[in-house]
């Protein structure tokens, strides 16, 4: 009955999972951002956070016992520590970002050596020869079941009042986070191979050249992302005149397109490699932010545009990235591998959201600044992916 059971389980675990993960670090928590009063600079650090948090994946490599375990409590306790998070708005008014700042960044802090375990274990879990197909298909799915929960949290956001609405959608995020919890502990985990220690584990990935390149390449297309992924979202209210409800739906349009998007990129993985993948989709996503800054509330169409533009780019990054990383990493030592490719992720996040915000600040042209940047960033890096 195994892999399939656990494999069936796995997608379950992940429609309820995705819940928590795209209301607290997307759409539904940065409306909540500004709902509290967030300036440029604030909304920047808010979008690193994701990133600011991988600097503590490679910690995975120095936890002992089992992977199931370790992912269920670090996961639990990740989930309950949002939940301060919500009382923010009772605060008096210069605390309350700064708050939501804290406890945000100590849940995605506290979860992120689960990337390394949990991808660890499930490397095992799903057959080599499948694992362009299965993640392409879990990924679009729980795409899309992730964008129906940004609908009808910018539904509920909207028709309550703020910051109330977002109140009541991030505490049933927190729910479905916990159920999540429970299904994760009903799969197989497979015995994993002997691992090196970690510092061996460490060692073998920086020794590796061709990686530390491809290393280098995921550093600075998360840093291109990020110069002005965190604008993204506050340009489509600010500037395209989106309710909370269209931006919903936004994610919606990106997230069905990606249903088809996915498995298309997952068999031309399979059949091609990562490599080509990542190089397609990183030139799709290089040009969509010349869609962005082409709308207007006068003229949204290049913003609706976008979102299939969207789900064609990361249906197929986001899986063959990581991919791409596993390709290259031996099994005994791919812990090692894996922990550096967050941390590269992480830093490149950071990084770039650090500079996107400083870009903001400058005061121009309403967040068109850093997205024009990192346009122009993508670009670069993208053409880089050529070969990999």
């Amino acid at each position: 009955m195994e892999p399939e059971r656990s494999l069936r389980l796995s997608i379950w675990e992940g429609t309820l999972a995705v819940l928590f993960l795209y209301w607290t670090t997307g759409v539904l928590v940065t409306g909540y951002a500004l709902a509290l009063g967030a300036p440029p600079l604030a909304l920047a650090l808010l979008g690193s956070l994701p990133f600011l948090a991988q600097l503590t994946a490679p910690l995975a490599l120095f936890m002992r016992g089992s992977r199931r375990a370790l992912t269920v409590r670090l996961n639990l306790a990740s989930r309950l520590l949002f939940l301060p998070a919500l009382l923010a708005p009772f605060l008096p008014e210069g605390l309350r970002i700064p708050a939501l700042l804290l406890f945000a960044g100590a849940s995605q802090l506290l979860a992120a050596p689960v990337g390394v375990l949990w991808l660890s274990w499930m490397a095992d879990l799903v057959p080599q020869e499948r694992r362009g197909r299965y993640f392409g298909l879990r990924n679009a799915l729980l795409g899309l079941v992730g964008t129906l929960g940004n609908l009808l949290g910018g539904l509920v956001a909207d028709t309550l009042p703020p910051p109330t609405g977002y109140q009541a959608v991030l505490l049933l995020g927190v729910g479905a986070g916990l159920l999540s919890v429970l299904v994760l502990r009903l799969q197989h985990e497979p015995p994993p191979a002997p691992a090196p220690p970690p510092q061996a584990a460490l060692r073998a990935a920086l020794g590796d050249r061709a990686y530390r390149s491809y290393l280098g390449l995921v550093f600075l297309w998360y840093g291109a992302v990020m110069v002005g992924g965190p604008f993204v979202v506050p340009c489509f209210v600010k500037v395209g005149g989106f309710s909370m409800t269209e931006v919903g739906l936004w994610t919606l349009i990106s997230a069905t397109s990606g249903l088809l998007f996915g498995p298309l990129w997952g068999r031309l993985a399979d059949r091609a490699g990562h490599g080509v993948v990542v190089f397609r989709a990183g030139m799709v996503g290089a040009a969509m932010p010349l869609l962005w800054l082409l709308g207007t509330a006068a003229f949204p169409w290049p913003i609706w545009l976008s979102a299939v533009a969207d789900a064609l780019a990361w249906s197929g990054l986001g899986t063959a990235l990581v991919n791409a990383a596993l390709a290259r990493a031996p099994e005994e030592a791919r812990n090692g591998y894996l922990a550096l490719f967050w941390l590269a992720m992480g830093l490149g996040g950071l990084a770039g959201s650090l500079l996107g915000g400083g870009l903001a600040s400058l005061g121009m042209s309403s967040y068109h600044l850093p997205i024009l940047a990192s346009m122009g960033l993508r670009l670069l890096v993208a053409l880089r992916f050529r070969g990999l």
